[in-house]
């Protein structure tokens, strides 16, 4: 069991960014970046805290038109903490 508020808890779980840039923001196999989707300009991804500067750097050289980056919702933190602590147990998802 973990407690905490809910900005203490944000560290479970990953920010989505999602972005309108003007090039190819470079974010293939960047670690840290999970559920890359890139159709045309748009770019959609999940990305861990410790590689969120790399990201926006990116992002920034590719130039951004548009950007929104939103932390994770209450119900995503539970989502994913007894989702991740069911799978170290070994109990099926």
């Amino acid at each position: 069991m973990e407690t905490g508020t809910l900005a203490e808890m944000r560290h479970l779980t990953r920010t989505l960014i999602e972005a309108e840039v003007a090039g190819p923001p470079g974010l293939d196999g960047l670690p840290g970046v999970h559920d890359l989707v890139i159709d045309g300009p748009q770019v959609r991804c999940q990305v861990d805290q410790a590689a969120l500067n790399e990201v926006l750097g990116r992002l920034h050289q590719a130039g951004v038109r548009t950007l929104t980056c939103r932390p994770p919702t209450l119900e995503e933190l539970f989502l994913r903490h007894y989702s991740a602590e069911r799978n170290v147990a070994g109990a099926p998802r």
